[in-house]
């Protein structure tokens, strides 16, 4: 599973959001779970995938960092993507 983090400012989240869930549709791309929380500098949304190359399609078109997340069977964690510059670095995801 892959997610994707981006910030966003309060105030362009509405258009932002409308434009994501337009792009998505045309993608035909579902994402599992979607969040949003406020933080000092705006909102940072983030939403998971299942296919990875989705979290990353969509990362790069709306300028956000994909993470692969940790497989359950192993543990382990892969790289993640970085596709524009002065996003978090924070892996946290929630």
């Amino acid at each position: 599973m892959s997610a994707v983090e981006l910030r966003l400012s309060s105030s362009d989240l509405p258009e932002k959001m409308g434009a994501m869930r337009v792009w998505l549709d045309q993608q035909r791309f579902e994402p599992s779970s979607f969040s949003c929380r406020d933080v000092d500098d705006g909102v940072l949304v983030s939403l998971e995938f299942k296919i990875a190359h989705q979290a990353h399609a969509f990362a790069e078109r709306f300028g956000g960092r994909a993470h692969t997340l940790p497989k359950s069977d192993s543990g382990s964690e892969l790289p993640s993507a970085t596709f524009e510059p002065g996003v978090s670095a924070s892996r946290f995801i929630g």
